[in-house]
């Protein structure tokens, strides 16, 4: 009589999947926002080095979520850590444009990534996570 060995497969929590879309969300406005800064004004040298950062994290972020690269997982904890201080400094530096229409969507836009880049990173350290991700 032969064992069979059962392989258990965990599917991607509905958390992973609500970051994944979120990444989404936020690379497309973060490239939108990249385009009309080198089209249409002068950028700011911090504010487009802040955006590119997140442009770069956000995917390297997706793309550790979907192979599971589990070597990856720590730098990526504390890369997404980095980038929200970033955002944060930005979010500073777009207070100078509050009284306009435009500047209090950025702002609010900017602290709401600051936001979601804190819990993203408290979510890469929770247990559901870390039982689905491997570690």
């Amino acid at each position: 009589m032969s064992e069979e060995q059962t392989v258990s497969k965990v599917n991607m929590p509905k958390g992973v999947k609500n970051v994944l879309l979120i990444n989404v969300v936020i690379i497309a406005i973060a490239a939108w926002a990249l385009f009309n800064m080198y089209t249409e004004t002068g950028a700011e040298i911090l504010i487009a080095f802040a955006t590119w950062s997140l442009l770069g994290t956000l995917v390297f972020c997706e793309i550790v979520l979907l192979s599971k690269m589990r070597k990856a997982w720590g730098m990526l904890r504390a890369l997404i850590y980095t980038i929200a201080l970033l955002q944060a400094l930005t979010t500073m530096v777009l207070t100078k444009d509050f009284l306009s229409l435009w500047g209090v969507l950025a702002f609010f836009g900017s602290l709401f990534v600051v936001i979601y880049l804190i819990g993203l990173r408290g979510y890469l350290n929770s247990d559901g996570f870390k039982q689905w991700f491997g570690d």
